[in-house]
């Protein structure tokens, strides 16, 4: 059994991590670096960690770095020469191994890039899930540099939380995951500038449903947009094409147009639905 692990970062993630990997034996201790002083001491608190530390231990098997991830970066040139498997939570891939490749000259052996697909618009040590992971997949995201042998036992860590492994290149990542993530909670984030309080007792299950993902952190989301841009602002302008269709169809009272939009984007539904 691995001996330690220090994690970077006790909010959901981290946390979670941190509790299911307790659950599963995978570290006998594990320890936090958490600048928070009120995070710190409810992941204390709540027994995520045994001990809130103001440096990564030298001696430390595994750093789980779970902060936002234009943090990551600095992390990882700060961890470099480190003896442990140093492995992430970053939600966007190549940028940050872009900028990891350009302040450090390199990317790290000893660095694992990993995107674990089961968030919330939850947050802190309080939101953390023993469960979290489980059946949910988590990306890999490993370069030419990234030492196999390592790579091999954040899977396995992984796995133990109940996590399933998929392997990407990180820029094929950021691209999929601008459309299927980013932008979805940018369109969120932008409806929900219009609503106000004497809407809400009109609102019902689509709002909800549709409205949930705006509630999610503003530190994390507003680094993953700059992160990602990129990617996520052709998917972007894809979807102002795709509004602006609609937008004509409407002002013109087409509504056989309307009606064709509509039923071309249920039966896309259907044919996803069908395909898993």
């Amino acid at each position: 059994m691995t001996t330690c692990l220090s994690i970077v970062g006790v909010g959901l993630i981290g946390g979670s991590f941190a509790l299911a990997a307790r659950n599963a034996g995978s570290f006998s201790t594990i320890v936090a670096f958490e600048p928070d002083e009120a995070n710190a001491a409810r992941a204390l608190a709540l027994g995520l960690v045994d001990e809130v530390v103001s440096e990564i231990p030298a001696d430390c098997d595994a750093v789980l770095v779970a902060c936002p991830s234009d943090r990551v970066p600095q992390w990882l040139e700060t961890l470099q020469d480190h003896s442990g498997v140093v492995f992430d939570t970053a939600s966007v891939k190549g940028a940050v191994l872009a900028a990891t490749q350009a302040s450090v000259g390199h990317l790290p052996a000893n660095y694992v890039p990993c995107h674990p697909i089961a968030g919330l618009e939850k947050s802190g040590p309080d939101a953390a899930d023993a469960d979290l992971f489980r059946d949910k997949l988590v990306i890999i995201t490993a370069a030419a540099a990234t030492d196999r042998e390592r790579c091999k036992r954040v899977e396995r860590w992984w796995q133990e939380t109940g996590a399933r492994i998929e392997h990407m290149d990180a820029f094929e990542h950021d691209r999929v995951y601008a459309l299927t993530s980013h932008l979805p909670h940018l369109l969120a984030f932008a409806y929900l500038q219009g609503v106000a309080a004497e809407h809400l007792p009109h609102t019902g299950g689509g709002f909800r449903d549709f409205s949930r993902i705006g509630a999610s952190d503003s530190a994390m989301w507003s680094a993953i947009f700059e992160l990602n841009k990129d990617a996520l602002l052709p998917r972007l302008a894809e979807f102002q094409k795709n509004l602006d269709s609609f937008r004509r169809v409407i002002e013109t009272g087409d509504v056989a147009a309307s009606k064709a939009l509509i039923e071309a984007a249920r039966t896309h539904r259907r044919e996803l639905a069908d395909d898993g």
